[in-house]
């Protein structure tokens, strides 16, 4: 740790949770210990149980702190300017920038020790609904409020959603073979439109 950062407990925090989090996805929660975190990190193992209360504690700091929701929301008042259909792809686009940025943390939450573990799925599953909620936000917009269902909504943006995480995992995995589904922005406008025709075609 450079000596900058030794006074600093924030920055020092900072370490703990991006040298836990890539031990933890790159060989497992259960066999990562707190003392490597700590070497690997520059710090006291004490430290550790300082700030997060010990290894368990500081998983689920991890899991609680990634939330598309929270930047979703920064772009709210921005979105609600725009065109329905831009609102959404611009909404797309950055969900798949976050994907892509905390590719670590996916491969985390999705492990097999992550998915048997209780109360990381649950947290999941509230953060998966917190997405869902601001991509509904988005979509109520449009000219059809009050003449579509409240879960309507929910499942459109869910549909959105899965969809995209879909494309960054076949991406990830997979790479320039799947050219097929054309590039970032185009794969979000298409979905998009497809999205939006289904509402309106529902609706007639």
């Amino acid at each position: 740790m450079a000596r900058g950062e030794k006074n600093d407990p924030e920055l020092k925090k900072q370490k703990i949770v991006a040298t836990a989090l890539r031990l933890f996805s790159g060989k497992g929660y259960h066999t990562t210990t707190t003392k490597e975190i700590a070497e690997e990190s520059g710090v006291t193992e004490g430290l550790i149980f300082y700030y997060f209360g010990g290894k368990r504690k500081l998983l689920m700091h991890i899991v609680n702190s990634f939330s598309f929701a929270l930047l979703a929301q920064d772009g709210a008042d921005r979105w609600k300017r725009l065109p329905l259909d831009e609102a959404l792809v611009q909404y797309g686009c950055q969900y798949l920038q976050f994907l892509k940025e905390n590719r670590e943390y996916l491969l985390l939450i999705w492990s097999p020790e992550m998915m048997r573990d209780e109360a990381v799925s649950q947290e999941v599953l509230r953060l998966i609904g917190s997405i869902g909620a601001s991509g509904s936000s988005i979509l109520k917009q449009s000219a059809l409020v009050g003449q579509i269902s409240e879960q309507t909504y929910h499942v459109a943006a869910t549909m959105l959603n899965a969809s995209i995480l879909l494309y960054f995992a076949l991406h990830s995995r997979f790479g320039s073979e799947m050219a097929v589904l054309g590039d970032e922005e185009a794969y979000i406008r298409q979905l998009v439109g497809l999205l939006l025709h289904g509402l309106y075609r529902g609706d007639a």
